[in-house]
C-alpha cells in the first residue's frame, strides 16, 4: 500500500499481478483504516482465480475449520427464487413442490404429445442452398435449424480441442481453470427452479462425483466467459457474427463515438474534445452487453422449464459433450398469451399447483415440438421461440445469445413482455434500448448512403428536386433491404418514439450520449413509413396482376 499527500492507492497482492489501484474508484471505496484489514487484497480481476481478499486473522485463539454446505446440497429450501429476479431467502418447507420434469416428459412422450421437429418445426433448406445472413437476409429466420452433420469449422465455430494444451481431456475442471475455480456460479436445482450459488471449485466437484451420491439434480446456464482465458478458445459461429448487433453496432472506436447523420438534420453532435471521446468510449466498453458466450454445464437428468430468452433474443448452441433435448413451442400470438399468463402466475414451482405449459398449449389446439442433440451437433434458435430444455446425459455446452434485424418485431415484443411480466433488471438483456439507439442510428446512416446523387454546385447537370430524389431514395432502399427487415425497423422506430418522450428514469439513462433521439426517430419512423407504404402498394398490384 501506499499513501502520499491525500492519495491513497492499494496493490493486487495475487501473483503475477501487483497492479495499483486507487481506492476511491474501487467498488466499494476503501480507506486506510478498511484497507489495513486486509492481509492479502485482489483486484476483481484476480478474485475468480485466486480467491477473495483475506482479512488478518483475529486472535482468539480459535482455529477455524473448513465448513461444508450441506444444506446447500441436500436442501431445496435454501434455493432462492429467481423467476422474476426476485430472492426470497428461504422458503418454508411445506411451500416448495419438487417436481419430476422427468416423469412429466416421460408420460407424456408415451401418449404421442410431442410432435418430431423434423416433420414440424425445424428449417428444411432446398438443395444447394446455405443457411446464412445472405439467406436470412431473403428469406427471414423463423424457425430452429439444426446442423446434424456439419462440423463446427463448416459453421465457422471455434470451440476447444478435444484435449487442452497439456494434453489432457477438455474438461468441467478445465473450464474453472480458465475462467477461474473462486468465479460464483448460479445453480438451478432441477425439481424446483430455484437457484443458489456455488463457486466453479465447488460446482465441478458436484459434476465430477458418482451420479448415485447426488441427492439433487442440479444445473448451470449462466456462466459469460466471454472476458476469461476461455473466451479465446471459442469464437460464436459465423452467422451469429454476421448479423449480431452488439458486434455490428455497439461503438468500440474513435470513429463510432460521436457519428453524425448525413441528412441534413444531425441526430448526434460530436464531444466537445479528444479527452471527452476517450471517456465515452472507456464508459460504453465498460456498458457493452456480453452475451454472446456462455458455458452450461448440466448433469444428468436436469430441466430448465419452458422460457423466451431474454430480449427475444436469438441463440446458438453446440453440444461439445453429453446429449440435450428441447421442446419447442412456436411464438404465435396465441402460444404467447398462454405462456405469459403460465409464467406470471402458475409456473412457480414453490406452489402445489403447478401446470406444465404443454398441457395448456395443446388444450388450446397447439403443438410441441421434441428435436434431440447429440455430441458435435448445433442448434440455431430464432427469436421468441418458447422452449424447455431436457437432459439426458452428463452435459457441456457452448452458446450464446443475439439481437438481430431479422426479427425485431418479435424481439421488440417479447421486451415489452418483459417489462409487462416485470421480469427482474438482473434476467434482462443488458442496455438493450441503448443498443437499439445505436443500431437505429447506423441503419439510418445506410439508408442515407443510398441517396441518389446530387449534381454538383456550378455545373450544367439537370438538377434534380428534392421530391424526385426523395422517391428515388425509397425506391433504392426498399431494393435493397427485404420487407421484413423494413417493417422490423418501422416497428423499432414507433418504439424509440415512446422512448425518446419517456419520463422514466431508466429509459432516459439508456439515451446515447449527444444523440437527438427525438430527430433519430421521427427521422426513421417517416422513412420506414413510406418505405412500408410503398412495397404494400406494389404488393397490392402485383396481386392484381396475378388476378387478371
Amino acid at each position: 500500500m501506499a499513501d502520499e499527500d491525500d492519495e491513497f492507492m492499494i496493490q493486487c497482492d495475487a501473483p503475477g499481478c501487483g497492479k495499483w489501484y486507487d481506492v476511491i474508484d474501487l467498488n466499494p471505496p476503501l480507506d486506510p483504516i478498511t484497507a489495513s484489514q486486509y492481509e492479502i487484497w485482489h483486484c476483481e480481476h484476480c478474485i475468480p482465480y485466486h480467491g477473495p481478499s483475506q482479512h488478518r486473522r483475529r486472535r482468539d485463539g480459535l482455529r477455524k475449520r473448513k465448513r461444508i454446505n450441506f444444506v446447500k446440497l441436500n436442501d431445496p429450501g435454501s434455493f432462492s427464487d429467481s423467476e422474476n429476479g426476485h430472492n426470497i431467502g428461504l422458503l418454508a418447507t411445506n411451500d416448495i413442490q419438487d417436481v419430476d420434469f422427468g416423469g412429466l416428459i416421460r408420460q407424456r412422450k408415451s401418449r404421442g404429445v410431442f410432435k418430431r421437429g423434423r416433420a414440424g418445426c425445424l428449417l428444411k433448406l432446398a438443395k444447394g442452398e446455405e443457411f446464412n445472413a445472405t439467406y436470412v437476409a431473403k428469406h427471414g429466420f423463423n424457425r430452429p435449424v439444426l446442423f446434424a452433420n456439419k462440423t463446427p469449422s463448416q459453421l465457422g465455430l471455434r470451440v476447444p480441442a478435444s484435449s487442452d494444451v497439456d494434453g489432457a481431456p477438455f474438461t468441467y475442471a478445465t473450464v474453472a481453470k480458465l475462467v477461474g475455480p473462486f468465479r460464483p456460479i448460479q445453480v438451478i436445482d432441477t425439481a424446483t427452479q430455484l437457484t443458489t450459488e456455488y463457486t466453479l471449485h465447488e460446482w465441478v466437484n458436484y459434476l465430477e462425483s458418482p451420479a448415485e451420491d447426488r441427492t439433487r439434480i442440479l444445473n448451470a446456464i449462466t456462466l459469460e466467459f466471454s472476458q476469461t482465458p476461455l473466451g479465446r478458445l471459442v469464437t460464436e459461429p459465423q452467422f451469429a457474427r454476421d448479423v449480431d448487433f452488439v458486434h455490428l453496432h455497439w461503438p468500440k472506436t474513435l470513429e463510432d463515438v460521436g457519428q453524425t447523420s448525413l441528412s441534413s438534420k444531425k441526430i448526434e453532435e460530436l464531444p466537445s474534445s479528444t479527452e471527452d471521446i476517450l471517456y465515452q468510449l472507456e464508459k460504453l466498453k465498460k456498458e457493452q452487453p456480453r452475451v454472446t458466450k456462455y458455458c452450461l454445464m448440466s448433469a444428468a437428468g436436469s430441466y430448465t422449464d419452458f422460457h423466451i430468452d431474454f430480449g427475444g433474443t436469438a441463440v446458438w448452441y453446440h453440444v461439445y459433450y453429453g446429449s440435450k433435448v428441447f421442446y419447442f413451442i412456436e411464438p404465435s400470438p396465441k402460444n404467447i398469451k398462454i405462456y405469459s399468463k403460465w409464467a406470471t402466475n402458475a409456473s412457480g414451482t414453490k406452489t402445489k399447483t403447478y401446470k406444465f405449459l404443454p398441457d395448456l398449449i395443446l388444450a388450446a389446439g397447439g403443438n410441441v415440438y421434441e428435436v434431440a442433440l447429440r455430441k458435435g451437433q448445433t442448434l440455431f434458435i430464432p427469436s421468441g421461440w418458447i422452449h424447455a430444455v431436457y437432459t439426458p446425459d452428463d452435459s457441456l455446452v457452448f452458446g450464446g445469445n443475439f439481437v438481430h434485424r431479422h426479427s425485431l418485431e418479435m424481439q421488440l415484443n417479447i421486451y415489452r413482455l418483459e417489462r409487462q411480466m416485470k421480469v427482474g433488471k438482473d434476467f434482462r438483456f443488458p442496455n438493450y434500448q441503448k443498443l437499439m439507439w445505436y443500431s437505429a442510428r447506423d441503419f439510418l446512416e445506410e439508408c442515407h448512403g443510398l441517396q441518389p446523387r446530387q449534381p454538383k454546385e456550378g455545373t450544367d447537370n439537370d438538377f434534380v428536386d428534392d421530391r424526385n430524389s426523395e422517391q428515388r431514395q425509397m425506391q433504392m432502399i426498399c431494393a435493397t433491404y427485404s420487407p421484413h427487415i423494413l417493417k422490423g425497423y418501422k416497428a423499432l422506430a414507433k418504439e424509440l418514439e415512446r422512448w425518446s418522450t419517456s419520463k422514466i428514469k431508466l429509459t432516459i439513462q439508456q439515451y446515447p450520449e449527444n444523440m437527438n433521439v427525438q430527430a433519430l426517430s421521427s427521422q426513421l419512423g417517416e422513412m420506414m413509413k413510406q418505405c412500408v407504404a410503398y412495397i404494400d402498394k406494389e404488393q397490392k398490384e402485383q396481386l392484381r396482376v396475378m388476378r387478371k
